[in-house]
């Protein structure tokens, strides 16, 4: 129970960085010089807490690896694609559409499918 715990926090934290790194990515200015937009991205706090989360995130990752098979584990980060796409709705108002709602539905049941492995 417990490494099932870890593997929805895993996803979650990856998620959390995806959410951030956009967030910070939006707050730069793209049309600028390579400098200027290297400078923006190092000193932008989104970016870094983004980064850092996924360090943080591959340190579990590597934990969870060394408790699953592979083929087991690997669908679940799949529900990181379900959690950005409610996450780009919510915080973005970006548009779910009725494929992409085709496409989460899909990936939950494959998620339970591969759980009840």
């Amino acid at each position: 129970m417990t490494n099932f715990i870890l593997i929805f926090f895993q996803v979650i934290i990856n998620t959390m960085a995806q959410l951030l790194l956009k967030k910070g990515v939006e707050l730069v200015n793209f049309n600028q010089s390579v400098s200027n937009v290297l400078v923006s991205i190092i000193t932008n706090i989104y970016i870094f807490t983004g980064v850092s989360i996924f360090i943080v995130s591959l340190l579990l990752w590597l934990y969870l690896l060394s408790q699953f098979d592979l083929s087991f584990l690997y669908p679940f980060g799949s529900l990181a694609y379900v959690l950005a796409a409610v996450g780009g709705w919510f915080f973005f108002a970006e548009n779910i559409t009725l494929y992409r709602s085709g496409g989460i539905f899909l990936i939950l049941v494959g998620v339970i499918l591969i759980a009840k492995s």
